[in-house]
This record gives C-alpha cells, sequence and structure tokens, in this order.
C-alpha cells in the first residue's frame, strides 16, 4: 500500500456568507497523479491555495508528510516539498528561460548576504548547483536548448512547461497542477501528458486540476471530483466516468 503524502481531512474555507470548499477530504498517495476536476467555480484552485498557505481553512487540518501544514506561509510549504504552478501563465517575460528557473531555486540557497557579495567559495559552488539543477529541470521539459531566450519569446505551449520546469526547481516531492493542459492543441497535450509521466517516473507526486477529460482520464492514477465546494465523488477514471452523480454535474456524458 502507498504512502499518503498529502492528506486534506474535513477541510472547509468560508469567505463571509459563501462557503467555498466544504468538508473535503482528500489522500494524495506518494508517487501517484491524482486529478481533481468539477466545474467552474467548485473550489478546485481553491483547494490549491489551501494546501499552499494562501489561505489557512476555516475548518479541518491539511498535513504533508504526517506533518500539519494548514496555517503555514507559503514560502515555509514550498521548503517543506509542495511547488505549483497557476491557471494563468506567471512567468518574467523579461527573464531568460534559465533564469525564471533559477528563480524556483532561491527557496534552496544558503549563502548569506555577505558572502552574495564578496562571492567566496561558497557562493560560486552554490550558484554552479543552481545552474545544474535548472538545466536539468529544463532538460526533462525539452526546453534546455531555449536557456538563453527570453521567456517571453517562446510559444504558448512551451511556456506552460517553463512554469512546470520551474516548480521542478524548488525539487518538490509534490507538484501541483492547475489546469497545465489549457490553450494547448492536441499535440502539445500528448507531448505534456509524456512530460507529466516522466516527472512521476522521478518519484515525484502530481496532483492536478484540469478541464480536459481525455488528459486525465488517461494521465491520472485516481480521480476526486467537486461540485458547489463538496466532493461527490473519487474513484478511478472507470469508476469516475460512470458514475451518474458526475455525468450529472459535470461530464455530461460517458467519456470513451
Amino acid at each position: 500500500m502507498s504512502k499518503i503524502l498529502l492528506e486534506l481531512r474535513d477541510v472547509t474555507i468560508r469567505f463571509g456568507g459563501l462557503t467555498a470548499v466544504d468538508n473535503v477530504s482528500i489522500k494524495i498517495e506518494q508517487g501517484k497523479i491524482r486529478a481533481l476536476i468539477g466545474p467552474n467555480g467548485a473550489g478546485k484552485s481553491t483547494i490549491f491555495n489551501l494546501i499552499t498557505g494562501i489561505y489557512p481553512p476555516t475548518e479541518g487540518e491539511i498535513t504533508f508528510q504526517n506533518i500539519k501544514v494548514s496555517g503555514l506561509k507559503p514560502h515555509t510549504i514550498t521548503e517543506m516539498g509542495i511547488a505549483r504552478t497557476f491557471q494563468n501563465i506567471r512567468l518574467f517575460g523579461e527573464m531568460t528561460v534559465l533564469e525564471n528557473v533559477k528563480i524556483g531555486q532561491h527557496c534552496r540557497t544558503r549563502a548569506g548576504f555577505l558572502s552574495a557579495i564578496l562571492r567566496g567559495p561558497r557562493v560560486k559552488k552554490e550558484e554552479k548547483a543552481i545552474t545544474e539543477a535548472s538545466m536539468e529541470a529544463l532538460k526533462l521539459m525539452e526546453l534546455d536548448h531555449k536557456a538563453d531566450e527570453l521567456a517571453k519569446n517562446l510559444p504558448y505551449g512551451e511556456q506552460r512547461r517553463l512554469e512546470i520546469a520551474r516548480a521542478m526547481a524548488t525539487n518538490p516531492k509534490l507538484i501541483l497542477l492547475d489546469e497545465p493542459a489549457a490553450g494547448m492543441n492536441p499535440q502539445e497535450k500528448m507531448t505534456l501528458m509524456n512530460m507529466i509521466r516522466k516527472i512521476q517516473d522521478k518519484g515525484l507526486t502530481i496532483f492536478l486540476v484540469e478541464h480536459d477529460m481525455k488528459f486525465v482520464m488517461s494521465l491520472s492514477d485516481r480521480i476526486a471530483v467537486l461540485d458547489y465546494g463538496r466532493k461527490i465523488s473519487a474513484g478511478t477514471p472507470a469508476e469516475i466516468q460512470h458514475d451518474p452523480a458526475v455525468i450529472a454535474a459535470y461530464l455530461g456524458k460517458e467519456v470513451v
């Protein structure tokens, strides 16, 4: 049986009189690809924001490697090993592809302010390690040959992959992908799917939100379904696509 890496226990968040997430429990197993689906406004991105510390839950608890993370600051959660991407691309367009990924390494740096100014051996060694780790992340996303290009000049699909490379550079154990295939054509989606599997092969765990059902069904080990902030179903792709509650709330028809 796989180890539970992340767990949400009866998590609720309210914004004034609005309950955005209502008593949701989810377990993410180590080394697996888990998906979260549901209609627009179901609370999927809010779940990601709860996990990464942007919002504290009103009720319930979130644990990562059996350590409570609900209520911690986002940078602390990143340092613990959780990375994410966002629905909207958030790159530094005027910086190079490599520089964007290096930013993801900042949470792993140890050289102090004085060392950085004096540029001693420790700083140079750390800079070399950052560059090597960043290039490895770019290679995994097949972007290493574009390391010196400006991020804004990349095609849309490659910008999406660059965001994942930057998340990889934080040396995470768990990556949250918020609609990673949004706006991609079928070929780009197939390429991305293969890259996500490569990430899994490295021993990482992936939790993704995505609207493309064929993408989700082909890639995920298990799926949880939200509707109006509540979890209405959870199971394997085959179980989800035949669940009447899911079909009625979201899919509209069985996915084949």
